[in-house]
């Protein structure tokens, strides 16, 4: 009984010299609480300008100067920042988590003026297509965030348009699309929202981009809908296809569209409908037998309007400026500024560079 209580004692002095010499954590193998590891970690992420802003104005392409907002995914935390004249934004003592990144530059009047010769005042540049971000104290590369061009604060823009058709496939041209987001946080609806195609004319020597007050159009569509049919998500992008099948089949080097949201879709014409895709409603577009989209260049516009309030002027309709959403405007040079032809307080530049039917 004695030798079991010696025992007893002397396994008690043997871990509290083990306390002592190398601590409980060590002992029990206890690790460093993650969040302190974190909180020494310094994340950066590096904004860069995707339109050429910044160049002009800096000589560097890094967006500064821009507002970024970092919301925590799982505790809901906002961190509110400034990227510097680097274009960067560091934050230390946050957590590993992901992140929602809104980071918003705004143009001032005196900015555009240098950049595109009018002082447009609603102009800024948005992190349109990266929202969300992981940061993680194991990865220690920056976060690259590619900032757009965005014209006023519509929640819903255009996207993407494409309309220069596949690679080596001749003239084939049935697989243009434009692409609405959803840039907000709420859910919004598409019913009766307007997609027009700006109307000008090079034979004709037509160029309405100095009208003060209207879009100029001869192809006018409309979503279906009535008011709450056809919601878009947060974040989600839709897809309007001018004819909604998967055209690797006539052309292997384009893109299957069949599962697109919407179609354009004639029905006075000899078009493809696809009938499981919803229609656009086409409210005036005389010619053609399809939706139609310039491959070298062109100009969509975003509005919400009414169709029984256009006007007519000659073989067009007018859109109001303070009815448009957004519009892009592409071309196969975007250098041309002098060619454009929608006027710069909806779009003050250009995109594209990409070749027609390449």
């Amino acid at each position: 009984m004695v030798k079991l209580k010696i025992k007893i004692i002397s396994k008690i002095l043997l871990i509290f010299i083990l306390l002592l010499t190398f601590g409980c954590s060590d002992v029990l193998n206890v690790e460093t609480k993650p969040d302190k590891i974190e909180r020494e970690i310094t994340f950066t992420l590096v904004l860069n300008d995707n339109t050429g802003f910044m160049q002009t104005l800096f000589g560097s392409s890094r967006v500064r100067g821009a507002e970024v907002t970092l919301k925590s995914n799982l505790l809901g935390t906002e961190y509110k920042l400034v990227s510097d004249t680097n274009g960067v934004v560091s934050i230390k003592g946050i957590l590993s988590d992901k992140y929602l990144v809104t980071a918003n530059r705004q143009m001032t009047p005196e900015e555009m003026q240098i950049i595109s010769g009018s002082s447009a005042s609603n102009v800024k540049l948005a992190n349109k297509n990266k929202r969300i971000v992981e940061l993680n104290a194991a990865i220690t590369e920056p976060v690259q965030l590619d900032m757009e061009l965005v014209v006023g604060s519509s929640p819903l823009i255009i996207s993407e348009i494409y309309g220069s058709g596949p690679s080596g496939s001749g003239l084939y041209y049935h697989d243009k699309y434009v692409e609405i987001f959803n840039q907000s946080d709420s859910v919004l609806y598409l019913d009766s929202l307007m997609i027009a195609v700006v109307y000008s004319s090079s034979y004709l020597g037509l160029n309405y981009r100095d009208d003060p007050a209207y879009v100029h159009s001869k192809s006018i569509w409309i979503f279906p809908g009535t008011g709450h049919d056809y919601p878009i998500q947060p974040g989600e992008f839709v897809v309007c296809a001018e004819d909604a099948i998967d055209h690797r089949i006539n052309a292997p080097n384009s893109i299957n569209l069949s599962h697109s949201a919407f179609e354009f879709y004639k029905d006075d014409a000899p078009d493809v409908d696809n009938p499981a895709v919803p229609n656009m409603i086409r409210i005036y577009q005389p010619a053609g037998n399809d939706w139609l989209i310039g491959g070298e260049r062109s100009a969509l516009i975003l509005a919400r309007f009414s169709v029984d309030s256009l006007k007519a002027f000659d073989d067009q309709f007018l859109i109001p400026y303070r009815t448009i959403l957004d519009g892009v405007e592409y071309m196969s040079d975007p250098t041309k500024l002098d060619e454009k032809i929608l006027n710069q307080s909806i779009d003050a530049g250009t995109t594209g560079g990409i070749q027609f039917y390449t």
